[in-house]
Order: structure tokens, then C-alpha cells, then sequence
């Protein structure tokens, strides 16, 4: 063999080695970002790219890609789960807390009434529907947003007073409080009676201060460095005594997985407190606060939102809000409540309240407006006026 083949063979063998040692380098990136993704730390693809600038490249064209797949694998394995959920655990007790009864069921969860043996307190205690060997991610996943709620000390913050795991099955324990959450509220008020309590269809000074409590308690968690990610009826309790507090704080990788859930199964019911921005990948508490204006809107109106309609994009849905709604939607709702909403719920985060206490201010002043309105003597005058002004 000459020495001019020698050499160019030479070449190539360096040429195929780089391109090797290029390609293992990225399959260890890849693999570091996956497990990183796994393990629920949410992982940022930009991050990654700027670490490793000299595949920037390549990060940001692959990764979206990856995870996108893993969020749909995430999605079909969640839905064989659910199908397969058990009728009853083989357990009556869990630490020191005895379960006496079971009180309701969530998608993932079982919820017992149950006593403490040391205290004789009534309490409620919260059971993951699967071993923890069964399903490692759903277990981690619950165990990182309960000890975020854990962490947050505030009376508008549901409080969770233990955390355990015994015989495979995790749990966490909360107050046995009396009361509702708000997506059966909202059922309760669309029935014939259309009450609850104290609570009736159209009371808007409850629902503004309602709203009010649970802006406050949205400006702790923001302050705390928390995102809520998971604002909706759902996730708001209320107490008989007419006390709100926050619920069901939701990891924010996570709340990218509902995303991506709802765009595959075009999930109104789900994608309705989801705001816009979210569909293009950016979340920041301006999100939690449009969150809370749409629950908030649900629970006083009990309203079917038929005036908010998905638009499709390319890549991503957006919502469109007509005024024709809030022209004819809410055409019992004071204006200024109405104008809070608006506001809360505005499309571009810029126009919103810029933090949940600023909101939960506005709450405040519209529900003692309501109230001063309510004390004066309503004559044929005011009765025109307010009627006129419904029709905007």
C-alpha cells in the first residue's frame, strides 16, 4: 500500500472516530436529559443547549421531539392505569391513623375518613390507588407536590399534617374539614335548588370574596417561589363556613403532560382555565391568576363558557374570548365583577393583574361595593339604571 493510501485511510479513521465520539457525547446528553425528565425535575431543553454549546444545535432540534414522546408514552400508560383501578385496598390501617370509611374517589386517588389512634382526631387521609412499585413516577410525583404543599403555611392553603408510606401504599393526611370542593359546588348550584349553605347562584360579595382568599393565598405560594399550575374548581375548597383555601398543587412538568393530554383528546372541560400562553410553553404566576379568573367565573356563573372556542394553530391552540361573551354571558353579573374577570382572564399576560394579590385587592374593593350598593334603598331610578347598564 503507498504511503499517500496510508495516510488517506489514516484520515478516515480520525474522521469516523470524531463523528463516534460526537455522537456517544450526545447520547450521553440525551440520556442524562431523559432521566433527568423521569425523575420529574423538568429538565430545560435552553438550559442544555447554552451547557452544551457546541451541540446547541442538535439539542433543540432533537429534544422537543424526545420530549414529546415521552409525555405521550407518559399520557397512554396513565390511561391503561386508571382502567385498571382497583375496587378496594386490602388495608385498614395506615401508621397511626385508622381508616373508618371511605368518603369519595379521584382519578388516582382512594379518600378515607379516619382517626388518629394517639390523638382520637378526626382526620382525612389521602391514599395513592396503586403500590408505589407499581407505579414509581405517579409515587414520585405525589410525594413532590405533597411536600410542596407541606412547605406552605397558610389558612388559604389546605394544610397537609403527615406524609407516609407503609405497605407499598402512599398516603398523605389533610383536616377533616366540612365542606365542598368547588367542581361539586358548581353541580350543587346547577341543580334545582341552585344553593349551597349559604352559597347561591348569583351571590356575587361571596364569590368576590371567595376569590379574594384565594388570591391572597396564590400571592404566599408566589412569594414562596411557588407556581400553583393546576388552578380549577377542582382544586379549590370550601369550607361550610364559607372560607376558601387552595388544593392539588401540581408539579410543573406535570401540568405540561395535562397539556399535552388535552391537546391529543380536545379536552374542554380541562383546557378552559388554561391560558393561552401556556400552549406555547411559558407559565409564570401571571398563569395561575388568568387560572383563578376563569375558576372563578365557573363557580359564580356556573356559566357552560359557550362563548370560548379553541383556535388552532399550527403547532399549538390559544383561546379566543369574544366580547360578545361578556356582553351576553354574564349579562347578570355587575360590571365591576365583570370587569375584574376581564382583566384576570385577559389574553396577553401584559393586560392581566401583574400579581394575585393585586387581583385579590380588586375582589375586595367589588365586594364592598356590592355590599354599600345593597344597603341603600333601591327606587325606580336605580332599578333603570342598573338594568340599562347590564346591557353595556
Amino acid at each position: 500500500m503507498s504511503d499517500h493510501a496510508e495516510l488517506v485511510l489514516d484520515g478516515l479513521s480520525a474522521v469516523t472516530s470524531d463523528v463516534e465520539k460526537d455522537r456517544d457525547g450526545l447520547e450521553i446528553i440525551v440520556s442524562r436529559f431523559l432521566q433527568d425528565h423521569r425523575r420529574l425535575l423538568n429538565p430545560s431543553i435552553e438550559d442544555y443547549a447554552c451547557f452544551h454549546r457546541e451541540r446547541a444545535d442538535s439539542i433543540r432540534k432533537i429534544f422537543p421531539i424526545l420530549l414529546d414522546l415521552e409525555r405521550r408514552r407518559d399520557i397512554a400508560a396513565a390511561r391503561v392505569r386508571n382502567e385498571q383501578f382497583p375496587q378496594s385496598l386490602p388495608i385498614t390501617k395506615l401508621a397511626q391513623y385508622r381508616l373508618d370509611a371511605e368518603t369519595h374517589r379521584t382519578a388516582t386517588t382512594i379518600v378515607y375518613r379516619a382517626s388518629d389512634i394517639h390523638t382520637a382526631d378526626v382526620v382525612s387521609v389521602t391514599v395513592l390507588a396503586w403500590k408505589a412499585n407499581d407505579v414509581p413516577r405517579l409515587h414520585l410525583q405525589y410525594e413532590r407536590e405533597t411536600a410542596i404543599a407541606q412547605r406552605l403555611k397558610h389558612p388559604g392553603i389546605m394544610p397537609v399534617l403527615d406524609v407516609g408510606c407503609q405497605d407499598g401504599y402512599f398516603f398523605f393526611v389533610t383536616p377533616l374539614i366540612a365542606g365542598i370542593d368547588g367542581a361539586a359546588l358548581m353541580t350543587r348550584l346547577a341543580g334545582g335548588s341552585k344553593r349551597w349553605g349559604r352559597i347561591t347562584r348569583g351571590d356575587w360579595q361571596t364569590f368576590s370574596r371567595i376569590g379574594a382568599q384565594l388570591g391572597n393565598a396564590l400571592h404566599y405560594a408566589h412569594q414562596m417561589g411557588t407556581l400553583h399550575n393546576n388552578v380549577r374548581p377542582g382544586s379549590v375548597f370550601i369550607s361550610s363556613s364559607v372560607t376558601a383555601c387552595l388544593q392539588n398543587f401540581r408539579l410543573e412538568q406535570c401540568a405540561e403532560t395535562t397539556l399535552r393530554e388535552y391537546c391529543d383528546d380536545n379536552d374542554v372541560e380541562v383546557a378552559r382555565y388554561i391560558p393561552p400562553e401556556c400552549f406555547k410553553g411559558r407559565r409564570d404566576e401571571r398563569s395561575d391568576i388568568y387560572s383563578l379568573g376563569a375558576t372563578l367565573l365557573m363557580l359564580a356563573t356556573r356559566s357552560s363558557t359557550a362563548g370560548i372556542k379553541p383556535v388552532p394553530q399550527a403547532t399549538t391552540s390559544s383561546w379566543s374570548i369574544p366580547r360578545r361573551f361578556w356582553q351576553w354571558n354574564l349579562a347578570g353579573m355587575p360590571k365591576c365583577f365583570a370587569q375584574v374577570l376581564q382583566k384576570a382572564m385577559a389574553a396577553e399576560p401584559d393586560k392581566r393583574f401583574q400579581s394575585a394579590v393585586a387581583f385579590a385587592a380588586a375582589l375586595k374593593n367589588v365586594g364592598t361595593t356590592l355590599t354599600e350598593r345593597a344597603r341603600k334603598p333601591v327606587g325606580v331610578r336605580d332599578r333603570v339604571r342598573t338594568w340599562t347598564s347590564r346591557l353595556w
